[in-house]
């Protein structure tokens, strides 16, 4: 008889850990239904009625989710309820913050990149704020026609099918065509930036600005120049004069002042957050969901800052649900002391996730078993010898992660009988898992402060001899390295504008002169996503940023795979952190310390490549009109390609990428094909410590 577990590549019960709450796609009946419906029932009060609402509504208080212990799913669970609310929302996952008087440039850069990502996740869709900025300005339009606009009456149901999704595919284009070009001068948008303040809409007076960001969203390309200037705007980023034209924007809504404190910066970012909430009341609530929060739990300032954040939110934004997840230990010890009593009464009564049963458990083997086409008989023999009742026979219920550590190792008994136990995985097992799991999903590539905040806080403290900590009274250089004879300084800046970034290099000549006699270095990273800097017409900031560069300033621009070794880093630490692996916290981050050791002496030395020369900016656009036909605008394979992979792994069902790539004939296709995977709805990417499987899934 053969053996069909020996013939599978793939373990299907290795993948143990939800990293990315989209990727859950399977959900066994009943289990943890209770908190899920909870969630859903405080979110139905937040969209009820006809669109658009007559008022902002309030939120409730924060969704407290806590896991009696690790492994109970509260990853799991923030997917499930994604997938529910599916687009009735636009949903927000929050990785923590590491600087606590930035709190909100993070939250908002996070946002404003998850708005970024598909609408859901079943294939090729628009991006949340596409349908977002569509959805608003066709029903602010439709809105408009209602209030005595005969011209435009006729196409009010239209554009409420528009802005719903429902409308049919062949009528799309004509009336996206139509929408935009009501938008085509400025006329409309004044005379609909009054009907926002009727409507008890506060922009604190950007409504036309807030419209023609939208337009831009709405309607251009991903590379468009316009589109780029308003994420920007977005973002809170200060502009170009060139893109405030682009935009046709009052000077005055071009906010995000290069010079500012951090404060400031800080300030604007929440009221960028405000307006997105505040138009919710034209198309969908938001979901702001934050997980991992035992990332905060050694830093008592991080854990201010995030009473703060869920206060405000609270009482300042409205149309959302905020959600926040916590392993029981670490909420009581660790989290809940040390917030401020008024902050306490803003999250509910915890809402407590449940253990598998017997009869759950045995569902979730089954359909991990049926994705590998095992048959019954084979099914049948997972479950032989009552291998499933040992560990219900004292216990009700189960961990989830737990059960299925019990069940890889059954699996592999199956495969192997004969053969003794593999060694457990070591930390650069897992460390390659993360890195794989990084490199399948660009969306976790993407700029993040607070992985490079985390990366000189945490791993920094590995040098011998070294201070690591924040720096006070900086605008911009806001973490040190200090050793009794030299300091490197950070600081943390993914916009492009040249006024943001002399005031950069001015306090790099100001660090560098105020520490006489001490050797100073001042470091800003930056990753392949963001345009290049400095530009070639910034004259001044150029000759300051020169002149900085003679004092110890260095601008590092990190290749694509060390941005993911250090994403994949921090997902490891947090794992450790939250229990999710079998190493503890200090252990892991000893052990990452020495994986980055030669990076940071590097760092410490000036030993890394530095750029701060004259080029035009190079971000994402310029790249994708480099690439090769053999892929597509978007970074993935062209179709032929495209198709060849499709009949591959259709047919072997689970196959090695290196075979894929094999096949393609260009080793070099590896990121291209992982993009390809990760929009197509029968693709799915197994990140395992050596390689990536690719694997076949039916779609419903």
């Amino acid at each position: 008889m053969t053996n069909r577990y020996a013939e599978i590549q793939v373990n299907p019960f290795e993948d143990a850990i939800v990293r990315e709450p989209r990727d859950v796609s399977f959900s066994v009946k009943g289990l943890n239904d209770a908190p899920l419906h909870r969630l859903l029932s405080k979110f139905d009060a937040l969209d009820a009625g006809e669109l658009p609402r007559s008022s902002p509504a309030r939120p409730d208080r924060a969704q407290l989710v806590v896991s009696p212990d690790r492994g109970y799913g509260k990853s799991h669970l923030l997917g499930r309820l994604f997938t529910a609310l599916g687009r009735r929302a636009t949903k927000v996952y929050l990785r923590p913050f590491q600087d606590p008087y930035k709190a909100w440039q993070s939250i908002l850069l996070l946002t404003v990149q998850e708005l970024d990502r598909p609408d859901d996740e079943t294939g090729d869709t628009p991006s949340q704020l596409r349908s977002l900025a569509i959805g608003t300005l066709a029903h602010i339009v439709a809105d408009f026609a209602q209030n005595g606009i005969p011209e435009i009456a006729p196409a009010v149901p239209a554009l409420r099918h528009l802005a719903a999704g429902t409308l049919p595919a062949s009528e799309m284009p004509g009336r996206l065509a139509w929408l935009r070009s009501l938008f085509s001068d400025t006329g409309p948008i004044n005379r609909l930036a009054g009907l926002l303040r009727k409507r008890h809409i506060d922009l604190q007076g950007q409504e036309k600005a807030w419209l023609k960001v939208l337009v831009a969203c709405a309607f251009d390309d991903a590379d468009d120049e316009r589109r780029q200037a308003a994420l920007k705007w977005l973002r809170a980023d200060p502009l170009e004069p060139e893109e405030v034209e682009r935009l046709r924007l009052d000077q005055a809504d071009n906010d995000g002042r290069g010079d500012v404190t951090p404060q400031e910066i800080n300030a604007l970012s929440f009221r960028r957050l405000q307006g997105l909430c505040q138009l919710a009341s034209y198309y969908r609530p938001f979901v702001f969901c934050f997980d991992q929060t035992e990332c905060y739990a050694s830093d008592p300032m991080l854990i201010k800052a995030l009473g703060n954040c869920i206060e405000q939110l609270y009482a300042e934004l409205r149309n959302h649900l905020t959600v926040v997840t916590a392993n029981q230990r670490n909420w009581v010890v660790d989290i809940k002391p040390h917030l401020e009593p008024p902050h306490r009464d803003r999250f509910t009564p915890e809402i407590s996730l449940e253990g598998i049963t017997r009869t759950g458990a045995r569902e979730l083997i089954e359909a991990r078993l049926k994705s590998c086409d095992l048959s019954s008989g084979d099914i049948a023999q997972f479950f032989a010898d009552k291998w499933l009742d040992e560990p219900f026979e004292t216990l009700v219920e189960l961990g989830v992660r737990a059960l299925l550590v019990r069940a890889e190792e059954r699996f592999r008994a199956l495969a192997r009988p004969n053969t003794a136990p593999p060694p457990a995985q070591t930390l650069d097992d897992l460390f390659q898992v993360e890195l794989n799991g990084i490199r399948s999903q660009k969306a976790l590539q993407a700029y993040n402060q607070d992985c490079l905040m985390w990366f000189a806080k945490d791993v920094g403290q590995a040098m011998s001899g070294v201070k690591v900590g924040r720096t006070s009274g900086r605008r911009y250089f806001s973490f040190e390295w200090c050793w009794p004879d030299r300091s490197v300084y950070f600081a943390f800046e993914g916009g492009d504008h040249w006024r943001r970034w002399k005031a950069i290099a001015d306090e790099a000549i100001s660090l560098a002169k105020a520490q006489t006699g001490r050797p100073t270095l001042t470091y800003v990273f930056r990753t392949p996503d963001l345009a290049r800097v400095p530009r070639s017409s910034w004259a001044v900031a150029k000759a300051t940023m020169d002149e900085a560069s003679r004092h110890g300033f260095r601008i590092v621009e990190l290749t694509p795979d060390q941005v993911c070794e250090l994403h994949a880093a921090r997902e490891l630490y947090s794992n450790a952190l939250q229990g999710n692996i079998a190493f503890a916290g200090p252990e892991t981050l000893a052990w990452l310390q020495t994986r980055f050791a030669s990076l940071l002496a590097d760092v410490a030395s000036a030993g890394l490549p530095i750029q701060v020369r004259s080029v035009d900016a190079g971000g994402p656009a310029a790249k994708q009109r480099t690439k090769e036909h053999t892929t597509t605008a978007s970074g993935a394979l062209d179709d032929d390609r495209l198709s060849v992979v499709l009949d591959l792994v259709r047919e072997q069902r689970i196959v090695d990428i290196s075979v894929v790539l094999d096949r393609l004939g260009k080793t070099d296709l590896r990121d291209p094909l992982l993009r390809s995977v990760e929009a197509h709805p029968n693709l799915k990417a197994h990140p395992g410590p050596k390689t990536i499987f690719l694997q076949w899934r039916i779609t419903a």
